[in-house]
């Protein structure tokens, strides 16, 4: 797994559109991130936080939660100890089916499944079970086992979706969360650039203002903190390879002062650019004409 900006990528094993996790980690987080694929949370053992589009869901054990792609989402450090399984599956997988379209519309909200729906629920249940079951066994077409699973639960998902399920459960349109994920997806695409808010508010339709708001509501960050994260996170790759200067791993990540880049990585790195390159890999600065590589 690899997570640029908030992206997590690199989710998936031998190209095959499918993850489980088992989890038993003491004192288990993880930050904010989120992916194209979907995500089935199953609580086995103690509770479970979950934020998703920074709204909160707690889980009693047994519960599960279906995070549709896109979504930001993180897990939060409650509860000591705790067991938990996390399915993946990419939706886009199944794109050559006919109308999947009108089907993907009906599986855009966050649900939390609970044994208050007793028939979705121990229907769900059983097939998460099946999955854990042949994934502890192993066995001949695993993987189109765990297809067959996970298209069972996708209709078990659309044909109970409430009619007043029109928003996500904290108020934010579909329609917003996917153009917030296709803006984080060009700025991993243009990071370089020089790119602002009023670009991106613009290409998505929506209003500068309005735009702002749903971005920091969603990733918690504004606009130009998410950018520059991004883009120190960039450069701390090219830090790690002895043929960029300070420099020029700064002009090659977007940033077109070099005592900016300096002050932020300050800040959001608690080091110099030189100072975590020698931590990281050793080396020692070259000499700089202008000196800005040898501090």
């Amino acid at each position: 797994m690899v997570i640029e900006g908030l992206h997590e990528k690199k989710i998936f094993n031998h190209d095959f559109p499918f993850r489980i996790l088992l989890n038993k980690d003491l004192n288990f987080s993880y930050p904010p991130h989120w992916h194209n694929a979907l995500e089935l949370i199953y609580v086995l053992e103690n509770r479970f936080v979950v934020l998703v589009n920074s709204h909160r869901y707690e889980l009693e054990q047994g519960d599960i939660l279906y995070i549709p792609g896109g979504d930001v989402h993180e897990f939060c450090n409650e509860t000591p100890t705790g067991k938990r399984v996390f399915l993946n599956f990419e939706f886009s997988s199944l794109n050559s089916l006919v109308n999947i379209d009108q089907l993907y519309t009906q599986l855009r909200d966050v649900r939390l499944i609970t044994p208050e729906e007793r028939d979705l629920y121990l229907a769900i249940e059983g097939e998460i079970q099946k999955i854990i079951k042949e994934w502890e066994a192993g066995g001949i077409a695993d993987n189109l086992y765990y297809t067959a699973r996970m298209l069972d639960i996708l209709v078990l998902l659309c044909r109970n979706t409430p009619r007043n399920l029109l928003k996500n459960h904290n108020g934010k349109s579909s329609i917003g969360l996917d153009k917030i994920g296709k803006s984080l997806e060009f700025i991993e695409k243009n990071y370089t650039e020089n790119i602002h808010l009023k670009d991106i508010a613009q290409a998505a339709g929506f209003s500068e203002y309005y735009f702002s708001r749903l971005f920091k509501e969603i990733t918690e960050k504004n606009f130009r903190q998410y950018l520059n994260e991004y883009r120190i996170k960039k450069a701390e790759i090219l830090l790690n390879d002895p043929s960029y200067t300070v420099s020029e791993a700064a002009y090659a990540v977007g940033f077109s002062s070099i005592s900016t880049f300096d002050r932020l990585f300050r800040h959001i790195k608690g080091c110099s650019p030189n100072e975590f390159r020698r931590l990281h890999t050793g080396m020692q600065p070259p000499i700089s004409p202008q000196g800005y590589d040898n501090r």
